[in-house]
């Protein structure tokens, strides 16, 4: 399936998680490879469907922090993660974070500088984790998103993979539960009209959050389980 993009607006800062080390990186993930059989039993479905070169947002939902690591385990490329500012104040492991690609965004103030940072990503062809609903469930079932996610999809063009994660609630709470990560086909968000507008923006987020929907049962869709529109369910096949 192919995909298209459009290039982002110049922007001429260059944020820390561009200075990622492949070496911190890598280390960390074979650590992970030995650690995460023993918490938990994690299934793949649809790995294949992320693009093996150029800019990818991956778009996830949110449960524990074990989502974040798990979720790129078998991406077989650098990714990088929006993570809340206040992991970035503590020395050790915001030096740590820095090193394996986060860049912090303020949660609950519509962060332009993370925005761009995460465009600026992308325009390097990177691949650029986020969260759309902004924080945790905690239970396995969606929240209502914010906008950014719509925001920077359509300011860029750039491809979308839905990630949809499920179980990491049982985590360290069960032994060893199993923890499903599917992975939608690539898709596009095209801006209609001149102008992004509120409503495009609100409109742009939740088709990325019914993608997101379809990949999970029904009973943890929360406010997008209502409809899941066919093009979404499709991307599933």
């Amino acid at each position: 399936m192919k995909t298209a993009h459009t290039s982002s607006p110049a922007i001429t800062t260059e944020p820390t998680a561009l200075r990622a080390s492949s070496l911190a990186y890598g280390l960390t993930r074979i650590v992970a490879d030995l650690i995460v059989p023993f918490i938990v039993r994690l299934r793949t479905e649809g790995i294949e469907n992320i693009p093996s070169s150029g800019p990818v947002i991956m778009a996830m939902n949110h449960i524990h922090w074990l989502d974040i690591p798990l979720a790129s385990l078998r991406v077989p490329r650098l990714t990088h993660y929006m993570a809340k500012a206040e992991l970035f104040e503590a020395p050790v492991l915001g030096g740590f974070i820095r090193k394996v690609g986060a860049f912090a965004v303020r949660r609950g103030e519509g962060d332009r500088e993370a925005l761009r940072t995460g465009e600026l990503l992308l325009a390097k062809g990177e691949i650029v984790v986020i969260f759309p609903e902004g924080h945790r469930s905690g239970t396995g079932v969606l929240l209502k998103a914010h906008p950014g996610a719509g925001y920077i999809a359509m300011r860029t063009g750039a491809p979308v993979v839905a990630v949809a994660i499920s179980g990491t609630q049982k985590a360290f709470k069960k032994f060893r539960p199993t923890v499903t990560i599917r992975y939608s086909r690539p898709f596009v968000i095209r801006q209609s009209g001149d102008r992004r507008t509120r409503d495009s923006l609100s409109q742009a987020t939740d088709q990325i959050m019914y993608q997101i929907a379809a990949l999970l049962p029904p009973e943890a869709r929360g406010p997008y389980g209502d409809t899941v529109p066919a093009e979404a369910a499709s991307l599933t096949d």
